[in-house]
């Protein structure tokens, strides 16, 4: 009989469906996650022993059966296994990835993103959406209307008049049917869901922003506010791409969408399809507490190693700080990776305005400095990771529809945690006398921003 930390490993995030207090909920010592693959659910047998291989490959098994504890029978949220899940860093290599199966595509494109830009890249996007069109593929578009605001009608009319089924996100042009009073409610999420087969999320934006690459030595005669973000995507192939499938058919007005079957050839037959993805998708402005943000409570709760975040606007509340400093008094090695510079003065001063209580708690902190950090991800014990539109803020866990991919396992950990340290290398870190020193002015803003921080 597997040991209670086995049984429990695949579970810090199903919290992500558990309405959770900041106390530590008791592993179950009987319950196993649900777990599917390309022939369906698995058997309690088989999923224990998913458990239990994820366990004993992991760089540290003891901090990985903590760090995903929560993943039981009480939640509704599966594990998929079987997929092969793909790191994709900055938009130029993204972008190389998406169109690549955008081309590909011979049954179904579905797209949902919060900026669809009509400048250069938008364009060869839409270029690419039209010519699969205009050769048969089922092509569906979700942009958001603030998000895209930029964008002329014009643009999305050439797109509808190609024969791609195109919806504006919660429009607030009363003379168009919106609702100024839902304006509040965005749609953050960046999907793209290819014949069934493939699905891509993360932070990337189709637009301009991401043309160049955050390491490119062009870029840095540039404001990097103007290109070259430094972001990240991630590509998902294998059954896990029906829960994505499910994400995007929240969003869609209209027939109902059902993921095609037997879409999944290239992973049974290439080995490389070992991943455990899990998908979280969340409803901005329902009154429910954000699953991706239950799922990072009940990871922190329980690691025992590591937690690394990197992330654009952080904010969080006061249980969320709280958790991460627990973690650090009790040994494990936090470090949050954050923008030094930003397209929002506001949301730097309210992520600074936590800098004095996390660093009191032993938590590092280091911020970019030679480029806009947009990117969304967190790597836990080596174990638990996630790429997503989430940001860590009030914004993202209360107000945007989001989604966020975890994927379970060393492998892509390691993956992971190798681009953390990379991207360390271009920060400073702030220690806490430094910021005892910093500026009156600078202390000012970040007290104001507590005011605006929740609207952010």
């Amino acid at each position: 009989m597997p040991e209670t930390r086995n049984v429990a490993l695949l579970a810090a995030f199903s919290a992500s469906l558990l309405a959770c207090s900041v106390a530590r909920i008791p592993v179950s010592t009987t319950a196993t996650p649900t777990i599917v693959n390309e022939e369906g659910v698995m058997s309690t047998d088989q999923a224990e022993k998913v458990v239990q291989t994820i366990v004993k490959d992991s760089p540290d098994p003891t901090a990985a059966a903590e760090s995903i504890s929560m993943l039981t029978s009480l939640s509704e949220t599966p594990l998929y296994k079987g997929n092969k899940a793909t790191l994709l860093v900055d938009g130029p290599r993204t972008y190389a990835a998406m169109l690549e199966a955008i081309a590909a595509a011979r049954e179904s494109i579905n797209i949902e993103t919060y900026i669809f830009a009509d400048d250069e890249v938008g364009q060869r996007f839409a270029d690419a959406l039209i010519e699969r069109s205009r050769a048969g593929v089922t092509v569906r578009l979700i942009y958001d209307s603030i998000g895209s605001w930029i964008s002329d009608e014009e643009f999305f009319d050439l797109l509808t008049n190609a024969g791609i089924q195109v919806q504006e996100f919660n429009g607030i042009n009363p003379l168009s049917g919106g609702n100024p009073l839902k304006a509040n409610n965005r749609t953050h999420r960046k999907l793209l869901i290819v014949d069934d087969a493939v699905a891509f999320t993360g932070g990337i934006n189709v637009s301009n922003t991401y043309s160049s690459a955050s390491n490119d030595r062009l870029r840095k005669r540039k404001d990097p506010l103007l290109s070259g973000w430094r972001d990240t995507h991630l590509a998902v192939r294998g059954p896990a791409v029906a829960a994505f499938q499910a994400a995007f058919a929240d969003n869609w007005e209209g027939e109902e969408l059902t993921p095609a079957a037997g879409q999944f050839a290239e992973c049974k037959t290439d080995g490389s399809c070992d991943d455990v993805v899990a998908v979280l998708h969340s409803e901005g402005g329902d009154g429910q507490e954000s699953p991706i943000y239950r799922a990072y409570l009940e990871a922190m709760q329980r690691t025992e190693s590591r937690i690394w975040i990197t992330q654009a606007y952080f904010a969080p509340d006061e249980t969320f700080t709280t958790l991460l400093g627990d973690a650090a008094a009790r040994g494990v090695d936090v470090r949050l990776i954050v923008p030094g510079i930003s397209d929002s003065a506001a949301i730097l001063h309210a992520s600074r305005s936590r800098y004095g209580k996390l660093l009191e708690r032993g938590i590092r902190i280091y911020e970019t400095t030679g480029t806009f950090l947009h990117a969304k991800t967190a790597v836990i014990d080596g174990v638990w990771s996630t790429v997503g539109s989430s940001n860590l803020d009030y914004r993202s866990f209360l107000h945007n529809d989001e989604v966020n991919a975890i994927v379970l396992g060393p492998h892509f950990g390691k993956q992971m945690e190798a681009q953390f340290e990379l991207d360390l290398s271009d920060t400073r870190e702030v220690t806490l006398e430094q910021w005892k020193q910093r500026p009156a002015l600078d202390r000012l803003k970040e007290v104001f921003s507590w005011v605006v921080e929740y609207w952010l």
